[in-house]
């Protein structure tokens, strides 16, 4: 059946043989217009549009024609003049069409936007911003996008698994509050009069069971929760009982929003109904072989030993193999043939499975031996997903995120000794943490108050000790309290703002910059060589001189430093920074490629990029 139906087709060609481009290689009248034409390739003419079009792609994914994006880009054609680049589909698109959504009047292809008369800018299916191409119905003021055109909603829907009753579509401006999800929305429901139900149509085929990361059990999907002071298990929020939602029916006070359950970072896709319950129990990461004594997954040749740390209180250089941070005086389990192998005893704990809020698969402990490269630049480091440190030492790893056993152990909810309310990780949308102030996609929020912690912060060591300090140092955060007075690091001598955290000792009123006493390679083993970039690097002591660092042309200040290898020993105190950045570069490479041909005014960069070179 065809749903969709055009009313009138103007062929694609411009000219007798599709070639407006040629010219006569004798004839000495060649323009700028000419050698763009000849540049750009041949041109087509469309009904859509009143200018040629040019052969041409994105390479960002997006149409100004209509809101589908693609995410490996896409061909289609592109109009110089008017700044537009679209589908090739969405450029082909008939001038007058028949949809079933509105069936009283045909639909008019509008090619630069809404008429200034319509009073709604948004698809009246989908509910997406329209864009430069759009189908308008001027009688009725009724507006769709050209995915909608082309992917009409169904009129009917017999979906027992969704609803029991058939579902009609409602193409209107309606205020309503779906009741699979609990939210509002302002068009075109599915409805089932008899019930008094409206849905959104991509709630219809919600998952009616489904495991999430953020719980140990399976839940089920219900239309009403019932009355009950009902709080999110994803987002923290309130969760109204008249509408759906998921719940557990092992725990019965757990329940998530419908939408907050099938979020990606949440739920892997899977639809559990009929399906048999999964084994969630994980090998542990060690077995006991008498008293004190344990053989550990990442050292099976040896034992190790659990020993008090009150004996190594001043052992800055014994470090854990897993965290690389050092023992001080903590328990730790100590080899008993091998003089460098130690582990916390609470890194010896960690478990070899592990659930965590930023991925929705269970993530695997890894030991340092089988570090992967994470880019082609970098070998025997990975850089942390969450909190993006250099980092050796153990990792939780699956799919494309490695995770710090410390960002790996962070689990809902947090308690921060500098803050009194528990924290969670409620969204995916980056937020500005308040203790760095610096920007990131992995945050921990309070729901009390506007307390932001980012996952760098949230795993700083609450004490450390500096060489010339007798006592360990305490992380203070002041700045939710109104300080007078100024803070100077006794490290570079610089004045530290006061809203941003920092070590102090309360007994000798000594202050530290976190980046001082800590550095860039806190998480990295000292003596450590690793590959950066094609070349060798180790990781040693700064020394009292501190060294210039080549990167930034100041003199290093934290306690490690970078040294290259077999070269000029020339030292760095951030190779971390360098990395974020030729990332940064590779990813602008590789996505501007054809906008620089798109954006570029003159034909210059066309005629040096054209054979690959520059």
């Amino acid at each position: 059946m065809v749903l969709v139906e055009e009313l009138s087709y103007v062929p694609t060609s411009h000219g007798e043989d599709d070639d407006v481009s040629s010219y006569d290689d004798d004839d000495d009248s060649l323009t700028p217009s000419i050698v763009f034409d000849q540049i750009m390739g041949p041109t087509v003419m469309l009904a859509s549009h009143e200018h040629p079009f040019y052969i041409h792609g994105s390479s960002n994914g997006h149409c100004d024609g209509c809101p589908e994006r693609r995410d490996n880009g896409f061909f289609g054609y592109s109009c110089p003049t008017c700044d537009l680049t679209v589908h090739k589909e969405c450029a082909e698109s008939s001038p007058e069409i028949n949809h079933p959504s509105h069936q009283r009047h045909p639909l008019t292809l509008f090619k630069h936007g809404l008429p200034l008369a319509a009073a709604d800018d948004k698809c009246r299916l989908c509910g997406e911003k329209l864009g430069k191409l759009v189908y308008h119905c001027s009688i009725c003021d009724f507006s769709i996008d050209l995915y909608c055109a082309r992917n009409p909603l169904e009129l009917v829907v017999h979906y027992p698994k969704g609803h029991e009753h058939i579902l009609t579509l409602m193409p209107r401006l309606i205020r309503f509050t779906c009741n699979a999800c609990g939210l509002e929305s302002d068009r075109s429901p599915y409805v089932c009069p008899q019930c008094d139900f409206m849905i959104h149509e991509d709630c219809i085929y919600l998952p009616r069971v489904i495991s999430i990361i953020r719980h140990r059990h399976r839940i089920s999907r219900t239309y009403f929760l019932g009355s009950g002071d009902w709080t999110c298990g994803v987002c923290r929020r309130r969760v109204d009982g008249r509408y759906g939602a998921y719940c557990c029916s092992i725990c019965p006070d757990y329940a998530v929003h419908s939408k907050c359950a099938t979020r990606s970072d949440v739920w892997d896709g899977r639809e559990l109904e009929d399906e048999p319950e999964e084994n969630d129990e994980c090998e542990e990461p060690f077995w006991v072989v008498t008293d004190g004594v344990i053989n550990h997954f990442s050292h099976r040749e040896h034992d190790l030993r659990l020993e008090d740390g009150l004996a190594n209180i001043h052992g800055e250089h014994t470090r854990c193999k897993a965290c690389v941070r050092p023992v001080y005086s903590n328990s730790f389990y100590n080899c008993m043939h091998c003089d460098d192998f130690v582990l916390h005893e609470t890194c010896a704990n960690l478990p070899r499975k592990q659930r965590h809020v930023l991925h929705n698969h269970q993530l695997t402990l890894y030991n340092d031996d089988s570090i992967v490269m994470d880019f082609p630049s970098t070998r025997g480091i990975f850089l942390c997903s969450a909190c993006d440190r250099l980092c050796s030492g153990f990792r939780y790893e699956c799919c494309n995120i490695k995770l710090d056993v410390r960002c790996g152990s962070i689990s809902e909810p947090f308690f921060y000794e500098c803050h009194p309310h528990p924290l969670f990780q409620t969204s995916i949308g980056s937020k500005i943490c308040v203790v760095c102030k610096q920007e990131s996609v992995y945050v921990l929020s309070c729901m009390d108050c506007d307390f932001v912690l980012d996952f760098k912060c949230a795993t700083l060591p609450n004490r450390v000790r500096y060489k010339y300090d007798k006592k360990p140092l305490s992380l203070c955060y002041d700045g939710d309290k109104d300080v007078t007075g100024s803070y100077w690091c006794e490290i570079c001598e610089g004045e530290m703002d006061q809203k941003i955290m920092f070590y102090t000792c309360e007994s000798y009123g000594s202050t530290i910059d976190i980046h001082c006493v800590l550095g860039d390679f806190r998480y990295v083993k000292p003596r450590l060589q690793f590959e950066f970039n094609g070349k060798k690097w180790k990781v040693a002591l700064n020394g009292i001189n501190r060294p210039g660092c080549y990167k930034c042309g100041f003199r290093c200040k934290g306690p490690f430093v970078a040294v290259r290898v077999g070269y000029d020993n020339g030292v760095a105190c951030s190779i971390c920074k360098s990395l974020n950045l030729w990332i940064v570069a590779l990813m602008v490479d590789i996505g501007s490629a054809w906008d620089k041909v798109r954006n570029q005014s003159g034909a210059s960069w066309i005629l040096r990029n054209r054979d690959g070179k520059e």
